[in-house]
Formats: structure tokens, sequence, C-alpha cells
């Protein structure tokens, strides 16, 4: 078997105070109004204060269950000489245990005042934390082609944003229902994205160093910038008219991706298949579609 180390040794050791702790507690059938445990382990005390999908799978269902099981109780750091469970780590002879003070009664602080006990401040260790590592996944930029309809295209973009949300987060908070209205929004607006950075990377790239867009690029005339959001849009004069921001400052999509194909598919339908001026002044009024070339 695989040994286990120091530190996972004394995280094992926490676990079952917690576990002893919530049984006493049962037992005695009485109201707690306040609960300190001790643990002379920095880098315990350390996993312990932390959220449990920080650290690796061993070190992580731990610490979820210690949390879970005392989440009431304050857990301290107990200094090694005040600690009596070193006495017998470290190796004593039966004639000193049996006069030890330490070993009989605990450390003399504990019986006094809770502001006379030792501080919890101590030197968080930076070695040794079996911190999770956190791998970043993308959308392909071919999931765009992969599909006909706009529709099914923004759910499955959604479902996988949030499969990725899911990944990072404890169980209990995890969302399951439905998507909603701001789940397919994002989704819209991450594919939008996708595209912009797919036609467009020089561009974008000299918008965030705020330099200008260079002579030869298709966006030169159209004052862009990029929004909150990462997005690319167009600038202009309409910013004191009443329209609304999607259609002041409209996105630029490529007239030919299939991705903006998708969307005029999308809208014409919706519009029950509506001439070109409605369908163009719908997506500008809904969507701020502003194609590079005439449709």
């Amino acid at each position: 078997m695989k040994q286990l180390t120091i530190p996972r040794l004394e995280l094992c050791a926490a676990t079952l105070l917690a576990k002893l702790y919530k049984k006493d507690i049962r037992a005695f059938n009485i109201t707690v109004n306040e609960s300190h445990l001790w643990t002379d382990s920095s880098i315990t005390l350390t996993w312990i204060q932390g959220p449990p999908n920080r650290w690796k799978i061993f070190v992580g269902n731990r610490v979820a269950l210690i949390q879970e099981e005392i989440a009431s109780a304050t857990w301290r750091h107990v200094p090694i000489q005040s600690n009596p469970a070193d006495l017998i780590s470290r190796g004593v002879d039966t004639t000193s245990l049996s006069s030890t003070t330490l070993w009989w009664k605990g450390p003399q602080w504990l019986t006094q005042e809770p502001s006379s006990w030792p501080t919890t401040d101590f030197n968080s260790p930076k070695e040794n934390l079996e911190i999770r590592t956190v791998h970043v996944t993308q959308l392909p930029e071919d999931i765009i082609q992969r599909f006909s309809k706009l529709n099914k295209h923004i759910r499955v973009v959604a479902y996988c944003r949030r499969f990725t949300t899911n990944g990072r987060q404890p169980k209990a908070t995890r969302q399951t229902t439905t998507l909603t209205k701001q789940d397919l929004d994002e989704a819209l607006t991450c594919c939008v994205k996708i595209v912009q950075q797919i036609l467009y990377p020089q561009e974008i790239k000299d918008l965030k160093k705020q330099q200008r867009i260079a002579a030869t690029s298709s966006l030169k005339t159209l004052h862009n910038f990029i929004d909150q959001e990462g997005l690319l849009r167009i600038g202009g004069r309409l910013q004191q008219s009443a329209l609304p921001y999607e259609a002041i400052h409209q996105l630029i999509l490529p007239v030919n991706h299939h991705f903006t194909k998708l969307v005029f598919s999308a809208e014409h339908i919706r519009l029950h298949l509506s001439g070109p001026q409605m369908l163009i002044v719908s997506l500008r009024e809904k969507f701020g579609y502003h194609g590079l070339e005439t449709w």
C-alpha cells in the first residue's frame, strides 16, 4: 500500500476528531454554544480553512467531510510544546508519563479564559499543499460549423458552459435546472466572441492594446471598440439617441460566416419569412448586427 505523508496523516486525525466530536454531541444531547478544535499542523489547518475543491481528491474529500460535519466549530492552532499527543508520538517512558501534567490535564492555559489562549496566527505553508491543477476547457472553434439551426447550437454551447462551471463548484451548488434566458444569452455572446476572435484576431489585439487598427483592415472606418463583455462593436455618432445600446453600437459579424447565416435564418423564420428590409431592421434592434458586405 502507498504510504501516507505526514500532512495527510494529520488530516486523517483531524477527520477522526470531527467524527468523534459529532458523536459526542449526539451522545451528550446538550446544546453547545461554542466549540474549539485544535491541531498543531499548519498544513492541516490551511486545508480545513480553504474550499475543498481547491485541493486534490484525497485532501478535498476529507476537508469537505470536516466542514459538513462540524460547520459551527472553530479550528485553532496549538503550539507543538502544548500538544499532549506529541508526548506519545515522539516517545516517552511510562515513569515520566505518569507524572506529566500535560498528558493528564492538558495545557494549563486551556482552563483559563479564551483571551489567554494561544493566537491562531501561524505562518501559512507554501509547500505540500496538494493544490488541485485546474485544466481550462475551451469550446473548439469548429463547433460553430457543426449545427444547421441557431437554437440548437446555442443550447449545446450553453450546456457545455454549464458543464465547465459545475466542474469547478461543490456538488451542493451545481446548477441542474433547465437552461435560463441568461444561460442562452451568455452562450450567444460566447459564440459571437469566438467568431470575432477567429476572423478579426489582429484587430482585437490592437484595440486591447489601445492601438490603431491597421489601415489595411476592413474595420478601419468603423471606430471600433471592445465592450465590457469582450465583444467587438462599432462606434458612431448615435450616443445621444434614444436607440438601444445594441442598435447604437452594433456587433460586427462577417457576412459570409456560417454563424451569421444561422442568425439570419433563425430571425427570418421568427418573422414568418419577412422581407429583407424588415429582417435587417429587426436584427439591428435585437442583435445589433452590422455586416461588412452586402448580404
